[in-house]
């Protein structure tokens, strides 16, 4: 994939400038409960930029990464995602390149989030859970009736359940095509889509037992703020590229349309192509 091929053009060009030095990075690439910045949330001020995922936002909300939001790099984003969410150092330098192919200047070695509001790339797409398509207009802020829609999906519940989630994003899928003119749904938004999801129900949760308590949900993506008052913690299971393509395999699974089936063919390909991309790098020693 070409996307694959420039991802991996970023990271070894981050190693070759000193940047990527994931060992020294993992000693201190670890999560804390009581890292006192889960208690310290501040909203976005003036001048601040955020991104078109709450996750992020989150990160940048708590501290974890640049409040601001600017200047972000790959061992920020390694840093800042294992401490605050337990991400993998293999995801988030995924992220990190990608952030950097969506900079003005990617020679510069960072990006801003809102340089990631770019329309299906690289991770901004149609259909999202809580954000209106490009179509429609601003497609990076958090939009209340689109994520109304979609939390309707488990009303009554406590709690997700990969069925529900499954259909709650596939619903959204149906309405862009059905309502969008210009919607676009091919491997690569299935992967975005699929992935929107298994991210969120992995970080309020766990890749052990994939199912978020409702309110954990609410708080990350109404008010981009890491639950824990409410009782929430970081998963105590790295969240990895291997888990969350696991997750997007059963959310694929649970989903009766005979299209999403379809698409799902291609995840295994991507999900091999991406953790084998981190290994090769690990052999050759261009990622130290």
């Amino acid at each position: 994939m070409k996307l694959s091929v420039a991802t991996g053009a970023v990271l070894l060009a981050a190693s070759a400038n000193g940047q990527l030095d994931i060992p020294g990075l993992l000693k201190n690439a670890t999560v804390n409960p009581n890292d006192p910045r889960f208690s310290q949330w501040k909203a976005p001020g003036a001048g601040d930029v955020r991104a078109p995922c709450p996750g992020l936002n989150s990160l940048a909300n708590h501290g974890f990464l640049n409040h601001n939001g600017k200047g972000l790099t790959i061992p920020q984003l390694i840093l800042g995602g294992a401490q605050g969410l337990n991400m993998g150092p293999d995801f988030m330098a995924v992220i990190g390149a990608v952030g950097l192919l969506s900079s003005p200047n990617p020679a510069a070695g960072s990006f801003d989030l809102d340089d990631l509001d770019e329309h299906n790339f690289p991770i901004e797409h149609d259909a999202s859970l809580s954000r209106l398509d490009k179509y429609f207009g601003n497609n990076y802020a958090f939009n209340q009736k689109t994520w109304d829609a979609t939390l309707s999906f488990f009303h009554g519940q406590t709690k997700t359940t990969t069925p529900t989630a499954s259909k709650a994003r596939y619903s959204n899928v149906k309405k862009s095509k059905a309502n969008n003119p210009t919607s676009l749904y091919g491997p690569q938004q299935f992967i975005l889509s699929s992935g929107e999801t298994a991210l969120y129900v992995q970080t309020m949760d766990s890749p052990v037992t994939n199912s978020a308590q409702i309110t954990y949900v609410k708080s990350l993506f109404e008010k981009e703020k890491l639950p824990y008052n409410l009782g929430w913690r970081p998963s105590a299971v790295p969240i990895t590229l291997l888990s969350l393509g696991e997750y997007i395999t059963q959310l694929s699974a649970a989903n009766p349309d005979s299209f999403a089936e379809g698409q799902s063919k291609c995840i295994a390909g991507v999900r091999t192509e991406s953790v084998l991309m981190i290994k090769s790098s690990y052999r050759r020693g261009l990622i130290r």
